[in-house]
């Protein structure tokens, strides 16, 4: 049975709990699902119209697919809250839970927007644009890409600091302990 195997990863980014890629995005999915869960008071799983069993992810991209995302809001809220923050909150939590890593946002820029230093990017809830970056060979190319670039980056960052390090020990100070 596949639905309790999905509610225990309901916060794994997709690419990880398909594929066992993780990417350095992946925790920013699982922000995304955390702030939604947290706008909806609802949980991840079990949740829909009538809370027949659903996943709040999908109900929240049909509800922006409709023009409805302040319904995604918990009642419970009444009146009480800034509707211009809870719709950015969702609007940066659905690019959060994108389901190709290479278009979701990092961090910082999910703070940025957040704290409304920048524009919260535009939703694409286009599902077939989103089929096409599901596929695997889509992913596993965008993987290797990314990996060749943190390795590069790697590699860079080593050479930098072994720099310094025999650098700094050629002229380290008298008494000090010599390598």
């Amino acid at each position: 049975m596949i639905i309790p195997l999905l509610e225990e990863r309901g916060y794994m980014a997709p690419e990880y709990v398909l594929w066992g890629i993780l990417t350095y995005k992946a925790d920013v999915y699982s922000f995304g699902v955390v702030v939604l869960e947290i706008v909806a008071g609802k949980n991840n799983w079990k949740h829909g119209p009538n809370e027949n069993p659903a996943c709040l992810l999908d109900w929240a991209i049909i509800l922006h697919q409709k023009g409805k995302l302040m319904e995604l809001v918990d009642p419970e809220l009444g009146s009480e809250f800034s509707k211009e923050e809870a719709l950015r909150m969702i609007k940066v939590a659905l690019l959060c839970i994108n389901p190709s890593p290479v278009l979701r946002p990092t961090m910082s820029a999910v703070v940025s927007m957040l704290e409304g230093q920048t524009v919260v990017d535009e939703l694409n809830m286009d599902l077939r644009v989103y089929g096409n970056e599901w596929t695997f060979d889509s992913l596993s190319d965008q993987f290797g890409q990314s990996q060749r670039e943190s390795s590069m980056e790697i590699q860079s960052l080593t050479q930098s600091l072994k720099a310094r390090w025999i650098g700094s020990s050629s002229t380290s100070a008298p008494g000090s302990l010599s390598h």
